[in-house]
């Protein structure tokens, strides 16, 4: 051995509580990503398997073999449910319950009738286990920061690979019961690797958590927070003052009345109103397209590749889909129109703000001839 093992255990503890700490304190600060807190959770779980391994060391208590395993696996178990909620964005509770449950009993039965090197053999195997699913789990969300989570899941792999050594060493020394505790460079290897592997994680997890947070405040900067659609300067950032493709329309819808409704029915009805318009805004338009709420009861819809006749049915699915929708409001049932002006490209060099003038005035001219209907710029 040329690492003192109760030093190594006594710095796992000691770097498993500095990650628990920060990520709780991360957490508090705002409570929104709860994948956070269960990585707080999890080490600081770790914290009392570090200890008890710690006095384990220099007292051979069996108990305390037992339990040590126990926390150390029930850690790592709380980190496979986290990393489930940083993927899935939900908690697979029942899943996590299973795998913590078979776990924990794989570990007991042998402690239980006295094979303590069996024991400690089963939970070396499950540890690894765990953690490379934990890794595969991060390794399939890697696309929402690619260098960061990658790094995470190399790291839990690499942790996962330093319990194989310590289970082959207790299988070559005794399969069945330990005559001293676990020590020699297997031990030192699995300590050393998960000191390195908790520290990185911990740095990870936070720039992992700091870009979650900068992108869903870029999210609510470019979004409607009544609609979901994007706001009018998210719009205008997108296409700008650039020359748009020939075949391209933009759309623009106004909801009829619409002032009425908000008078007769009341505000909530109102705004219920214009999520229901949305809700056939986003049927309607295909995934390529861009969709924004400009402001009030005015929408804006881009249709790449599509020409004018193709533009004039989907404004006509639209108007006709909103037509057959029935709103509620305190005086009953209601439904609501809309007038809608579209334009195509006229000229090579057209931008998005022409084709916007030109649809705006063929808006104006629906209105005119009477709302709910489709008006064409050309």
């Amino acid at each position: 051995m040329f690492v003192d093992q109760t030093s190594l255990l006594l710095s796992l503890g000691f770097a498993a509580f500095a990650l628990s700490t920060t990520l709780f304190v991360t957490w508090l600060a705002a409570r929104t990503e709860w994948f956070i807190l269960g990585w707080a959770a999890g080490a600081g779980v770790l914290v009392a398997g570090f200890a008890g391994f710690s006095i384990y060391a220099v007292t051979s208590i069996y108990l305390l073999l037992w339990m040590s395993n126990m926390l150390l696996t029930g850690g790592f178990v709380i980190f496979y449910g986290a990393a489930c909620l940083f993927t899935e964005k939900s908690l697979p509770g029942p899943r996590v319950a299973l795998v913590g449950g078979a776990a924990l009993t794989a570990i007991t039965l042998p402690f239980m009738v006295g094979f303590d090197a069996l024991g400690a053999m089963v939970g070396n195997l499950i540890n690894a286990l765990i953690l490379t699913s934990t890794a595969l789990k991060f390794w399939e969300g890697r696309q929402e920061a690619p260098l960061w989570v990658s790094g995470i899941a190399g790291l839990y792999a690499l942790t996962a690979l330093s319990f194989l050594p310590c289970a082959i060493m207790i299988f070559i020394k005794g399969p069945l019961v330990l005559d001293a505790p676990p020590s020699g460079w297997a031990e030192d290897l699995n300590s050393i690797t998960g000191l390195i592997g908790l520290t990185g994680i911990g740095a990870l997890s936070l720039a992992v958590n700091q870009a979650r947070v900068a992108r869903q405040h870029r999210e609510q900067a470019n979004t409607d927070p009544l609609t979901g659609l994007l706001n009018r300067r998210a719009l205008f950032d997108l296409l700008d003052d650039a020359p748009i493709e020939s075949a391209t329309a933009v759309l623009v819808f106004d909801l009829d009345q619409f002032k009425a409704i908000n008078d007769r029915h009341g505000h909530a009805a109102g705004d219920e109103a214009l999520r229901r318009f949305s809700e056939v805004l986003r049927r309607t338009i295909p995934t390529a397209g861009l969709t924004a709420r400009m402001g009030g009861e005015e929408f804006v819809a881009v249709l790449p590749g599509a020409g004018e006749q193709q533009a004039i049915h989907a404004a006509e699915s639209i108007r006709s889909g909103f037509a057959c929708e029935v709103l509620q409001g305190p005086r009953g049932a209601f439904r609501g129109t809309v007038s809608v002006g579209l334009a195509t490209p006229a000229w090579q060099k057209d931008t998005f703000h022409d084709l916007l003038k030109r649809a705006d005035d063929a808006l104006y001219a629906a209105k005119g001839r009477g709302r709910n209907q489709v008006v064409s710029a050309g």
